[in-house]
């Protein structure tokens, strides 16, 4: 212990006046060790004061200026071409370091050690956010053997996990297994952490070298006011928490049952099984998980009164005849933009045409499955009806038309085309129910519908 010179010429004139160490340590206010070691260090040297020894270096001069060239040497070496022991002793011997090949193979040993990689102890908050990880397995599903994808949310503070049942790994399993996940949860978390999956992430090179999100989970941001975000690649520590709920998912899933009867079967199990693994205690907090969920519980916002309804896109290009061909079929969009590219956006059910800034509905159509069927709206090629009157009746156009139109071309217009179409024209930017007031109007008062009719109403309206 190092003390003041006041302190240790305290301790010299005590000792020669005969005290005791005990009564010197009391009367100096310092522990009996200090007291002993300056007793013993007079008797050897005649003096109490501590010689300061010079603080030795850690490493040798050569040694250091050696690990410095080796160190070197490691970060100018490739991947796939790196350096042996005996090309890095060479090379040291033929820049003047003279040193045993043992010496060398033991610091570069130490070098490499030093450059092998190794992660930060992330902290995680409550409620804000959850891991997302897809996950397969092999498994008997009514005696026949399937491939079977799970969905995987976990929450790093918590350690909750959730899985969804998927068939595939696609966009609409993934949209499905959100709302089921939000469902089951009953709100939406700030942050939700994704590999670099391709229904996610574009992997072409941009301006900025990120890889970007795609059009799919662009829309689940907007629509859940949440935030997307993609881990770096090749870096599974970074959602380590959902990584370990798909380990424990096949670990425990399949001690218990090989075959299952169908899909919501395995559904169920895997509730149950997940249930108990969400009730025990947390490996580092005292407390358990599904009590540790309720403080994340806090942070989530409320989940909007309508979920994401999943949609593909296409970029197409709309013919001289105004079609735009989708999947074998045809679809006609706005004479207007004939030549012009459009967005088709489409689901299972309904075909979309949308401009190319995404911001307008031009057309709306029932999904085709079959081939080369052709779907029209009169409203679209109203130009191209005007100019072909006469063999309206006989087109494909009239008989898909509505059937309360056709009826008015029938009834009302005594199938003249002509005077149809300038009604068509009429009413086109017209609200359907201003239309439906109209047609009522006229039908109750009993009164033909006419075009100046028609004008009388509307400019009224």
């Amino acid at each position: 212990m190092a003390l003041s010179r006041t302190k240790e010429s305290q301790i010299l004139d005590l000792i020669l006046a005969g005290h005791s160490q005990r009564a010197i340590a009391a009367k100096v206010d310092v522990c009996l060790a200090s007291v002993n070691h300056r007793v013993q260090l007079f008797k050897e040297t005649g003096s109490t004061k501590l010689t300061s020894s010079k603080r030795k270096s850690r490493y040798e001069p050569i040694e250091e200026l050696t690990r410095q060239r080796i160190r070197y040497f490691l970060a100018v070496e490739t991947k796939r071409n790196k350096f042996t022991v005996d090309q890095l002793h060479e090379k040291l011997l033929d820049d003047g370091f003279p040193i045993k090949k043992t010496k060398a193979k033991e610091w570069i040993r130490l070098e490499r050690n030093r450059l092998k990689e190794s992660y930060l102890d992330i902290f995680h908050e409550a409620g804000h956010m959850v891991q997302f990880d897809w996950g397969t397995k092999k498994i008997k599903i009514n005696g026949r053997s399937r491939t079977v994808c799970f969905a995987v949310f976990a929450f790093p503070y918590s350690n909750y996990r959730y899985v969804h049942v998927t068939e595939r790994m696609n966009g609409r399993n993934f949209v499905e297994a959100f709302i089921a996940f939000t469902k089951h949860i009953g709100g939406v978390y700030p942050v939700l952490l994704i590999d670099n999956m391709k229904i996610a992430a574009h992997h072409k090179k941009y301006r900025d070298q990120q890889p970007q999100l795609t059009a799919l989970f662009q829309q689940l941001e907007h629509h859940y006011n949440l935030e997307v975000r993609l881990c770096t690649p090749y870096r599974p520590n970074q959602k380590g928490t959902v990584e370990n709920a798909v380990k424990t998912l096949k670990t425990h899933l399949f001690a218990y049952q090989a075959d299952f009867v169908s899909l919501n079967k395995l559904q169920e199990e895997i509730h149950k099984i997940f249930n108990l693994l969400n009730g025990k205690k947390h490996h580092e907090k005292s407390d358990r998980i599904i009590n540790l969920l309720t403080h994340e519980n806090r942070y989530k916002s409320p989940v909007p009164k309508k979920h994401m309804a999943y949609f593909q896109e296409e970029i197409k290009c709309v013919r001289n005849n105004t079609l735009v061909a989708f999947d074998g079929n045809y679809y006609s969009a706005p004479e207007e933009y004939k030549s012009e590219k459009v967005i088709v956006r489409y689901t299972d059910r309904i075909v979309r045409l949308v401009t190319s800034d995404g911001k307008q509905v031009l057309a709306k159509y029932s999904r085709c499955y079959g081939k080369n069927h052709k779907k029209y709206r009169v409203w679209n090629i109203l130009s191209k009806l005007q100019h072909k009157s006469d063999g309206f009746d006989q087109s494909r156009e009239k008989r898909q038309m509505p059937k309360w139109l056709k009826v008015i071309y029938e009834k009302a217009f005594e199938k003249h085309a002509d005077e149809f179409f300038v009604f068509i024209e009429l009413i086109q930017n017209v609200k359907k129910n201003t239309v439906k007031r109209m047609l009522k109007w006229h039908h109750v008062f009993k009164k033909d519908l006419t075009i100046d009719s028609a004008i009388e109403f509307v400019s009224r309206c």
